[in-house]
């Protein structure tokens, strides 16, 4: 059975100043997150394949032992240095204007973007108000011996919650974030996540989520998101 605590919901939304956000406005707001879609051209369908090889390739040149055979290891080096020249030598993004596409989060996110090697990725879910996600953090996200940095257990948080801002009915930008590390986030297991706004007032929202290892909570964190002013 599994020992997951669901979000407080004992206080009904309106009496906790949370508002009630329609569906279609809710996934209006997270769509630049979830669900990500099929890539729309045989070029970007090409570039998440890359960025997946370079997860890869990153893994394993984080992992590889230096006492092992030096001459591939220099071999490998200067090949890899090709490609990234090669690469380099491509069109770039910043040779254009981007287009509607390249700015969604789902596609360009550290933690969820399917053309980003930087992603473990990060898959998000939307759950009404609340928000789930899962990921597996593996070798190049390390931080003490076997547990995953806890400069990404943060920004980890920041990315769940600031989808699950969308709760209070707009998007908005982290004003602070504070997080508890019960224990150890450990490396290549699921790590699930689920945030939710609990407190909103005026431009300000309130955020909470907690995270999980095979069931055992390992963090949570509280935050306040404020939307932008209009211009």
């Amino acid at each position: 059975m599994s020992t997951i605590q669901p979000l407080p919901d004992e206080t009904p939304a309106a009496a906790s100043g949370v508002p009630e956000v329609p569906a279609d406005v809710l996934a209006e707001l997270r769509s630049t997150w979830t669900p990500r879609p099929a890539p729309g051209s045989a070029g970007r369908a090409a570039r998440h394949r890359l960025a997946e090889a370079t997860r890869r390739l990153v893994e394993a040149v984080k992992l590889v032992d230096p006492e092992g055979d030096a001459d591939a290891l220099k071999s490998v080096a200067d090949d890899v240095s090709d490609l990234a020249a090669r690469i380099s030598a491509m069109a770039s993004l910043n040779d254009r204007e981007p287009t509607f596409d390249d700015l969604q989060l789902h596609e360009r996110s550290p933690f969820v973007g399917a053309a980003n090697p930087l992603a473990p990725p990060m898959e998000l879910v939307a759950d009404g108000p609340v928000i789930r996600a899962h990921a597996v953090f593996g070798a190049a996200y390390e931080g003490p011996t076997g547990r995953v940095h806890g400069g990404y257990v943060c920004a980890a948080f920041d990315e769940v919650m600031g989808v699950a801002r969308s709760g209070a009915g707009a998007l908005g930008m982290t004003a602070y974030l504070t997080v508890r590390l019960k224990r150890g986030t450990p490396l290549f297991e699921r790590i699930d996540y689920e945030a939710e706004v609990t407190r909103v007032e005026g431009r300000k929202a309130w955020v909470e989520a907690r995270s999980y290892a095979d069931g055992v909570l390992v963090a949570d964190a509280e935050g306040l998101f404020i939307r932008a002013r209009a211009v």
